[in-house]
């Protein structure tokens, strides 16, 4: 008699062996070279390799949060808004996607949707830039005229001393 625990771990061996050294679930789709070329500030290469990725695993959050990223830092901030908002939408505790939503939002000029975004924003590990929201945040609400761009690189200079 063989154990449901052999059955399992033999279909899965098998499966494996069919297909390679790709993962069952689809899960673990490797990422590293796209990591890689972000890592390198290649953001063009690294967008179309975290775009396979997706191609892949379409759940795959990490990819799809540093996709975002890429498209953000080459200046297409209306795809980093779309898919960061994508993210936050099924993440929204995802703080990294939420940090670079709102910083899409300030580079477009809607420091209103900016704000609203960093509402919820809570970074722990990196007080500068919060506290760099907080500012923004209070001198928005106090009434004072923010353009995006001021927005944006304000927090950006508190991103380049975390």
């Amino acid at each position: 008699m063989i154990s449901r625990r052999d059955l399992l771990f033999g279909m899965a061996r098998r499966l494996r062996e069919a297909g390679g050294d790709k993962p069952v679930s689809g899960i673990g789709v490797d990422i590293a070279a796209a990591d890689a070329a972000y890592v390198r500030k290649d953001y063009l290469q690294a967008r179309d390799l975290y775009k396979e990725v997706l191609k892949e695993n379409r759940a795959h959050k990490e990819a799809r949060v540093r996709q975002g990223l890429c498209h953000y830092h080459l200046g297409e901030y209306v795809q980093a808004k779309d898919t960061l908002l994508m993210v936050t939408r099924q993440h929204p505790g995802e703080y990294l996607a939420c940090l670079y939503l709102g910083l899409a939002y300030a580079r477009r000029g809607q420091v209103e949707k900016c704000m609203a975004v960093w509402k919820g924003f809570v970074d722990r590990d990196h007080i500068g830039v919060m506290r760099e929201i907080n500012v923004q945040r209070a001198l928005f609400e106090t009434g004072e005229t923010l353009t995006g761009t001021e927005v944006a690189e304000a927090v950006e200079q508190a991103l380049l001393q975390a």
